[in-house]
């Protein structure tokens, strides 16, 4: 749900194009279903972006049903994508979605926490039992854990890396004083701004902050 007024937002949003109507009829499945998905917005911004760097291997943290491990899929035809979800009914449903499309093929799901696979990954890549490098991540998960996330990410990806975090903004909730009144949000919103605080103020990260969607961070070390 993003913070922008209506109006703006389905202004935005006339000028959406999905990648092909299998991708666009999943979206409006989810969407009917209410299942957490990148915004239209968000979307577009990542097939500007990604179609300009081209990742060969990308980690998503927050699979839902797959939507975007799909959309990454098919943008990339020779993309190969790790996706992490921890709700086990969301990652029984990537899955048969996964297996209904032939992009499919080139996505591995790991199901369970974040962290701790997040962990099993980078003892792989220590062992050389998974010697690719990640050079494009997207953290969309529990926002209360993306410095979590973040700091494990870290230690799989590639010198000219590129990690990008989805939902910053918060609903708009990260700049509102209702923010902090609402006990369910209090957490979300005060992690929030320790992990933007954490990441802008290291000298070796770049860090830009954007208002896209429902906010995104988009970070490359220097």
């Amino acid at each position: 749900m993003p913070f922008q007024n209506e109006e703006t937002l389905k202004f935005i949003e006339s000028f959406h194009k999905a990648l092909d109507e299998d991708l666009d009829d999943l979206r409006t499945e989810n969407e009917a279903d209410r299942i957490p998905l990148i915004m239209r917005e968000t979307e577009a911004f990542l097939r500007l972006m990604l179609g300009i760097i081209k990742p060969d291997n990308i980690l998503e943290i927050g699979t839902a049903e797959g939507y975007s491990s799909l959309f990454f899929a098919k943008l990339l035809p020779e993309a190969h994508i790790t996706t992490i979800e921890r709700d086990q009914h969301m990652a029984e449903k990537a899955s048969a979605n996964f297996s209904s499309f032939a992009e499919g093929s080139r996505i591995e799901l790991k199901t369970g926490d974040a962290a701790c696979v997040l962990k099993s990954l980078k003892d792989e890549t220590a062992s050389g039992t998974r010697p690719d490098l990640y050079d494009f991540v997207f953290i969309d998960a529990a926002k209360s854990h993306y410095r979590e996330f973040f700091d494990l990410a870290e230690g799989l990806i590639s010198d000219d890396a590129y990690i990008v975090c989805d939902n910053i903004l918060l609903r708009g909730w990260i700049t509102s004083e209702r923010g902090k009144e609402e006990r369910r949000h209090r957490t979300n919103v005060k992690y929030m701004r320790q992990f933007l605080d954490h990441i802008s103020a290291r000298d070796d990260l770049e860090v830009t902050v954007l208002s896209c969607g429902d906010g995104l961070a988009v970070i490359r070390h220097r």
